[in-house]
């Protein structure tokens, strides 16, 4: 094969250099010349093959021969010919084959450069009829030269012409002027009916600039009679134009009309009352306000109450908004706050015109004096418009704060009060973006209210939460593989974040634009919170039966509840043969409810920005309660010897003294000086209770490891929705510390798998019952063992048996493999332990002992790697550390001892007296060190 790669280098070589040579195209010379530089001579076959005459048809014949392939674009004539030489081959053929190919190229070159001389004619041919074409282009030149200079003079010619019709033109003009004069006296008298027709027809700007023009030529023929009894009514009829227009004003604050209003705007501005125009229409916006709050309350009261009608006519808006009851109080409101948006989208309307239509058109013309007037009427209407936003917005704060006092908010439901803060959540925004201020009124009148309903809400919620508790049976809720907190309805207020690319058209816009000509922001402001959800499983789909089971599986299943373990040695011959794993998400029904309560806290949140913190506060008990709950739940059988986690300790106390009702007792002194002890109850929910379905000691349930699974992974998983929720939530909170803080409870929360999963395994794999064998292995060999201790094959024989019900339980109940890794490293943190027990009870070991004990460990490490399959096997370390201190000289025992306080006082103080046993005083000053230690260990 080296061969073969080195002819193919060469043939690549010499077919570029013979294709690229500029110098010299004959082959006869390049040939030679390339192929001499790899070898120390030219061969006369070489010199033969090169110098061939020229013969048409010998040519010809070889062209016939090369192989079509050669042509191809994408072909490699080089691959090609080693692939065709055998595996045995000598070097005449070789030389026979290159002389061929060297004759084919020779052949191809040379028709090549024939096909190129026969081309020649046709390209002197292109050349000639190029300068042809060049010799056309120069005749159109002149050609277009003559045409310019044609049309030139034609252009002359029609202007003088049309000098001649314009003044013609002229004098007609000054004729028809003159007659248009004679006919302004005689329409003046036919004034007033045109008057009475344009404003019959709204048309205000037409009939005042009539009036005026009228006015003006009145003044200029007030010598003839008829003309001055007509000033006179002119200028009644322009005050009654006037009322008129201050009725259509009154009008567009309820409806308005972009050409009705320009039509207004533009009537007043020839009257010259811009500025009273202005003053008038805030007048009737306060009035619509007033009028249109009064009615709509006046009609709900009338609804809830069977008082006189026309004793509710005569009660002001305060009273009437006291007589409407609870169940009319949302529609009422709803009501309200769309005739309010109305209102306001109409001057929003109004204030659009204004920006985008100019009052005063004529502004650039005129006198110093009238250009003055006229910016200053400008920026008058603009200055009241402006004030005006904040005016209005104030009275619609107002008529709803008076309503939302008037009512007492705790009859609401929890959905109703959702849909009471969301209509009033739309209201604020609306008033944001009308006036771009803080809606102070309203928040203040809200908040004391809405706190008060949410600590009511919060301690039911609570109580519910600890029924449910009480009697959940920790059964696995069948949600889709797909389940999210997003797919509960509770959080379909939480808008999905979408880059700028991907958003919707509209998304984003303000309240005005969305709802410009159709439609208001409370059109959904009453639509039913429930809706549909799509959140589990098929029970069909995801039904087990033991139809799936085969009936090995069935009758190992029926061995293992009555307690019948096997030995190892039979579980290698047997075939296991483990169920499918349990697929999906491992949550409980009660987690579902905490996610749907987390769900309506964070829409309260969005709602309720004033009290978010408190109601974060709120979310985070629930969270707090949960979590202790099922600590407290299947971590209870943990022995007290047992290790726990401070931290947990910590925030379990917490939660205890803040959440749970308990009785205090407080010294206070009375008004005699007196010290009187008064006991009081803090806390907001007792205590619960654990369900009496559920056991954690029958080994035929696994010590309610199925329990303990979903119980633990719920909140985990409940931990880890929260996370994901936690930032949309921290734009509506004041106090950073308390998302910290339960940002820390959030991360807390995989800290109690470590207790309840221990205290599940220490009854499961019973491995304390090893120890005493252990004891009864006599260490103080005199000669190095090959076999391994039998204690060692009854403890994996117990650990196998383990990995079984692992296998069993997944069936079951969804385990990761984090979750089973997590199980074996404490199944493994249990076995090390055993084994460090086990070496303690020594009272004599030989360097042979020594070598046994690392034997056994060894053997069992290379097991239980298979076993577990977690490489390399944690907690190796623990159980050598203990092993090697047998061989730490007397004199370093003591700094050994400080370094290692991992162990046991049971361990260090065997360890001490089996090295140290020769020297009482040594012994007795490490056990004295040793208890100082375990002293410290337990504070």
């Amino acid at each position: 094969m080296a061969f073969k790669e080195k002819f193919r280098t060469f043939l690549e070589e010499s077919k570029t250099k013979i294709l690229n040579n500029e110098e010299d195209l004959s082959l006869g010379v390049i040939l030679p010349t390339e192929v001499g530089g790899r070898r120390s001579g030219i061969t006369d076959s070489d010199l033969e093959v090169s110098q061939l005459e020229t013969d048409p048809h010998a040519d010809q014949e070889v062209l016939d021969l090369i192989n079509p392939d050669y042509f191809s674009d994408e072909f490699d004539p080089s691959l090609y010919e080693l692939e065709k030489l055998h595996a045995f081959f000598d070097q005449s053929s070789i030389d026979a084959d290159r002389k061929l190919l060297l004759e084919q190229l020779t052949v191809v070159s040379k028709k090549v450069f024939k096909l190129i001389l026969d081309r020649q004619e046709n390209c002197t041919a292109q050349l000639n009829h190029i300068v042809s074409v060049q010799v056309d282009l120069l005749d159109l030149v002149g050609t277009c030269r003559s045409a310019r200079s044609s049309l030139g003079r034609a252009r002359g010619q029609f202007i003088n012409s049309s000098l001649g019709i314009l003044a013609g033109f002229r004098r007609r003009q000054q004729a028809l002027s003159l007659l248009e004069n004679l006919k302004i006296i005689q329409t003046l008298q036919k004034t007033g009916e045109r008057l009475d027709q344009l404003l019959s027809e709204d048309k205000y700007a037409e009939a005042i600039k009539l009036l005026l023009e009228c006015q003006s030529v009145a003044i200029n023929y007030k010598h003839f009679t008829s003309i001055k009894q007509l000033s006179t009514k002119l200028q009644d009829t322009l005050v009654m134009t006037e009322e008129q227009l201050d009725v259509s004003l009154a009008k567009v604050c309820m409806g308005f009309d972009t050409m009705t209003y320009a039509k207004i705007q533009e009537a007043y501005r020839l009257l010259g009352k811009t500025q009273t125009a202005m003053d008038q229409l805030l007048m009737h916006i306060a009035s619509a306000i007033h009028n249109k709050s009064w009615n709509l309350v006046h009609v709900h009261a009338a609804m809830s109450s069977s008082s006189n009608p026309e004793d509710l006519s005569k009660r002001p808006y305060p009273e009437l908004c006291q007589t409407v009851t609870v169940d009319l109080f949302l529609p009422c409101l709803l009501d309200l706050s769309k005739a309010l948006w109305e209102i306001m989208l109409n001057y929003r309307k109004i204030l659009d015109w204004h920006q985008n239509n100019e009052m005063f058109p004529d502004l650039e013309s005129g006198s110093e004096a009238e250009l003055l007037e006229t910016h200053l009427q400008k920026q008058y209407v603009e200055k009241k418009l402006d004030a005006g936003l904040t005016r209005i917005w104030q009275d619609v704060q107002t008529k709803v704060r008076v309503l939302v006092l008037a009512s007492n908010l705790s009859e609401l439901s929890i959905d109703n009060f959702i849909r009471f803060l969301d209509i009033i959540h739309r209201l604020i925004q609306v008033g944001k973006e009308f006036s771009g201020a803080d809606s102070e009124t309203l928040h203040e009148s809200l908040q004391k209210q809405c706190l008060s309903y949410f600590k009511t809400y919060h301690t039911s919620r609570l109580d519910e939460l600890k029924t449910h508790l009480e009697n959940e049976g920790w059964a696995l809720c069948p949600v889709k593989p797909s389940f999210t907190l997003k797919s509960l309805v509770e959080f379909s207020h939480l808008k999905p974040v979408r880059s700028p690319s991907k958003k919707l058209p509209g998304e984003d816009e303000s309240y005005f634009k969305r709802f410009w000509n159709s439609k208001t922001p409370f059109d959904d402001a009453l639509k039913d919170l429930t809706g549909e959800e799509d959140i589990l499983l098929d029970t069909d789909e995801d039904s087990e039966s033991d139809e799936d089971l085969s009936e090995e599986q069935k009758m190992e299943i029926r061995k293992e509840n009555e307690g019948m373990n096997n030995n190892f040695a039979s579980l290698k011959e047997k075939s296991w043969v483990a169920p499918p794993p349990k697929q999906g998400i491992c949550l409980g029904n009660t987690t579902l409810m905490v996610l749907r309560l987390v769900g309506r806290y964070s829409h309260l949140m969005n709602l309720l920005h004033p009290i978010a913190d408190e109601i974060l506060l709120g979310m985070k008990q629930l969270f707090d309660f949960y979590l202790f709950t099922v600590h407290k739940f299947f971590s209870s059988d943990l022995p007290d010897s047992e290790p726990r986690s401070a931290n947990l300790k910590n925030y379990f106390n917490k939660i205890s003294s803040q959440i749970l009702l308990q009785k205090v007792s407080l010294s206070e002194t009375d008004t005699q000086g007196n010290s009187v002890v008064k006991e009081i109850t803090r806390g907001i929910v007792h205590e619960p209770c654990m369900p009496g379905s559920i056991n954690l000691n029958r080994k035929d349930t696994n010590c309610g490891l199925n329990e303990r699974i979903i119980g633990v992974e719920s909140c985990i998983y409940l931990a880890g929705q929260i996370s994901e929720l936690l930032p949309i939530l921290s734009s509506s909170i004041r106090k950073p510390e308390t998302l910290k803080d339960f940002s820390q409870t959030l991360n807390l929360c995989k800290e109690i798998s470590a207790p309840v999963y221990f205290a599940c395994l220490l009854k499961l794999l019973c491995l304390d019952q090893i120890i005493p064998i252990m004891g009864k292995v006599s260490w103080e060999l005199k000669e190095v063992r090959s076999q391994h201790s039998e204690y060692v094959d009854i403890l994996l024989n117990q650990l196998q048996s383990f990995s079984i019900r692992l296998d069993k339980v997944s069936g079951h109940v969804p385990m990761s493999p984090s979750l089973r890794k997590d199980l074996w490293i404490l199944s493994l943190k249990y076995s090390s332990r055993v084994f460090v027990e086990g070496f303690s009870l020594a009272k004599r070991c030989t360097n042979e002992g020594r070598a046994l004990m690392q034997l056994d460990f060894r053997q069992f490490v290379l097991k239980m790697e298979k076993i577990c399959d977690i490489r390399p096997l944690p907690f190796q370390n623990f159980v050598s550390t203990y092993i090697k201190a047998f061989y730490i000289p007397e004199s370093e025992l003591e700094t050994w001892v400080k370094a290692h306080p991992e162990y046991t006082a049971s361990q260090l103080v065997a360890l001490v007296n089996t090295v140290a046993y020769s020297n009482s005083k040594t012994r007795q000053k490490l056990n004295s060190l040793v208890s100082d230690l375990s002293v410290r260990i337990r504070r």
